[in-house]
């Protein structure tokens, strides 16, 4: 689309050749050159820029072998804890489901984070990633960024929790 105006508007602004005038050159030896005014066309040239950042699905941890008793398995408890209404976005390493209308976010400093989804959306939607656009804050923030399924489901924040093991 915009490749398509800017060759449009570039046309535009050419003048058209019937109407150029032939302009003769004088001699290199004299000293005055007249150049003939014309009006001057002026075009604008918009280029918007969109930039969308994908987030992969996180998958767990493997189990370890049903054979192998050497280990103990420990599972975390989490609980949560309230937290802002943003979440920078290059801090997101990937997405975890964890029920219905929750998305579990996997930080690069190694916190959780439970995002609680509108009443109509499904954490299922988003089995592999979503998409998000960036923002001028380059943050996720509730109630204002949508997030983009590859399954074609859109679906705004309601709140964050952040997800502190339980001792």
């Amino acid at each position: 689309m915009v490749s398509l105006s800017l060759t449009a508007i570039l046309l535009l602004s050419v003048p058209d050749a019937r109407e150029m005038q032939p302009v003769e050159i004088p001699p290199a030896d004299s000293a005055m050159v007249h150049v003939e005014e014309r009006p001057l066309l002026l075009a604008q040239v918009r280029i918007e820029k969109r930039v969308i950042i994908r987030v992969p699905r996180r998958r767990p941890a493997p189990l370890a072998p049903m054979a192998d008793f050497s280990r103990e398995t420990v599972q975390k408890t989490y609980r949560e804890k309230k937290m802002g209404k943003c979440v920078p976005m290059n801090n997101i390493l990937g997405v975890q489901m964890f029920s219905d209308r929750y998305l579990d976010l996997i930080t690069k400093d190694r916190k959780r984070i439970r995002a609680l989804l509108e009443d109509k959306c499904q954490a299922r939607s988003f089995y592999s990633g979503f998409y998000v656009e960036k923002t001028d804050d380059g943050k996720i923030c509730t109630g204002r960024d949508i997030l983009h399924s590859r399954t074609g489901a859109k679906c705004e924040i309601d709140r964050f929790r952040e997800l502190v093991p339980e001792r």
